[in-house]
């Protein structure tokens, strides 16, 4: 029995371990994820299916109507009797049983001829809203690949900023050590130990808050992805020098084109601009659809149907009914103008919208070029400087430790250093944000999950 409980016990204390392993969380597994579980893509992927019906339901009502309709009633009446009088003479009636029966069958079809053409108008109208709906669809998936995409980096920055103070802190722990022992041989005096732990303290605090920025993050993103934050979750590590050689390597002449230039890639390539322009076309259809309602309405019926009081002749009495409608408005009290001065207003508005997502998409383009530009400079820039700074750091450590130097001036020089590599890594994960921020704006950002 003791055994059995051991077995047990290993087996849920082996499932929880394995429950609490750490799950590493690549930028693919990630974009993956997020596009699976946005509540945003899903209730835009029903909304489409939704607008490919409305496309049947216009071709619909190119085709006739057809109905068809039985019917079977049954009737029986009973009468107890009674007695009828006629002065002093009384003539008792007896009871009475009544039944009858009824069958019917019909068929009859509908069509409409003429109305305006504001049926053909309502087919390109909502093939024109079903396109424009599979837009949006590509252009929110975007959305959310961007977004996956800053916030996966994001964590990756406060992971390679929180492995410096990390390091800053082994350093700072080190140097305490070293002078402590100097102190003890008489090498240094009391006030450089003192001055080390406090420096050693708030290498401490900055190792802390820089955990807690990679915490914050890193939550972020697992709540932006619908994952549970209690589950330990790692992002894929990598070599930043790697990536910061391979940043300065590239050229950009490829995104050195005339800003015009630009702007009509953007133009052709934007979802969210393609779906503005087609729903200006819809609106258009719109007002085709409105005026229509001014034209005279012509339909067509048709309609056969038998009945008899026994189903065996149900058939051998037949009437057929064939018929043209023609309906004439000429007073409705203002209705039509009404719906097509909206549908007018409707157009109107929309191609204020698309105007507008024009010129905010140059502004967009023109802001991220000149930043790109500038985040490749900057990360230049603070590369050499990381490589200046480790050579002054290196200087002072070794002028410390002959005696030709003082604590504060190592301090400082550690801390420029630090500095540079915090400068260094923001530069570095800001230029690959800007770059796929540059390549949302355009329309060119690809997935393929």
């Amino acid at each position: 029995m003791k055994f059995k409980l051991i077995l047990i016990f290993t087996f849920f204390l082996s499932k929880f371990l394995f429950a609490q392993e750490t799950q590493i969380l690549s930028l693919e597994e990630a974009i993956k994820i997020a596009l699976q579980k946005n509540v945003l893509i899903k209730q835009t992927e029903n909304s489409l299916q939704l607008s490919k019906s409305e496309v049947q339901l216009a071709y619909g009502n190119l085709i006739p109507s057809l109905n068809a309709s039985a019917n079977a009633n049954w009737t029986r009446s009973e009468d107890e009797g009674g007695v009828i009088t006629f002065g002093a003479i009384t003539i008792p009636l007896p009871p009475t049983k009544t039944e009858s029966r009824s069958y019917s069958a019909s068929l009859s079809s509908g069509l409409t001829l003429f109305d305006g053409l504001s049926n053909f108008y309502s087919i390109s109208q909502s093939k024109a809203n079903y396109e424009a709906n599979k837009y949006k669809l590509l252009r929110l998936k975007q959305d959310v690949v961007f977004q996956t995409i800053v916030k996966y980096i994001t964590v990756l920055k406060a992971k390679k900023l929180l492995d410096v103070q990390e390091e800053n802190l082994k350093w700072n722990k080190k140097s305490l050590e070293t002078i402590t022992e100097r102190n003890r041989l008489g090498q240094v005096t009391l006030a450089d130990v003192y001055q080390q732990q406090v420096n050693y303290g708030n290498a401490e605090l900055l190792q802390i808050q820089a955990n807690n920025n990679y915490e914050i993050a890193k939550n972020d993103l697992l709540s932006f992805l619908s994952l549970d934050v209690s589950l330990p979750y790692e992002v894929q590590d990598f070599d930043i020098q790697n990536v910061i050689k391979e940043l300065e390597g590239e050229k950009l002449e490829s995104v050195h084109l005339q800003f015009s230039e630009l702007v009509k890639n953007a133009l052709e390539n934007r979802y969210d601009y393609l779906a503005k322009q087609l729903e200006l076309e819809s609106n258009d259809y719109g007002i085709s659809i409105a005026r229509g309602a001014h034209f005279p309405r012509l339909s067509a019926s048709l309609a056969a149907s038998t009945r008899s009081n026994r189903l065996s002749d149900l058939g051998k009495s037949r009437t057929y009914v064939a018929g043209l409608s023609l309906t004439i408005p000429i007073f409705n009290g203002w209705t039509i103008s009404n719906r097509v001065q909206l549908a007018e207003v409707n157009f109107k508005n929309t191609q204020l919208s698309l105007d507008e997502l024009e010129r905010t998409i140059k502004v967009n383009l023109k802001k991220s070029f000149l930043d790109l530009d500038a985040s490749k400079k900057k990360l230049e820039v603070n590369n050499k400087n990381v490589l200046s700074a480790s050579e002054n750091k290196k200087i002072n450590e070794e002028k410390y430790n002959l005696g030709a130097n003082t604590l504060l001036n190592l301090l400082i020089a550690n801390s420029q250093y630090v500095q540079a590599q915090n400068e260094l890594i923001s530069s570095a994960f800001d230029y690959l944000i800007i770059k796929k921020q540059m390549e949302y704006l355009l329309g060119t950002l690809e997935y393929r999950y």
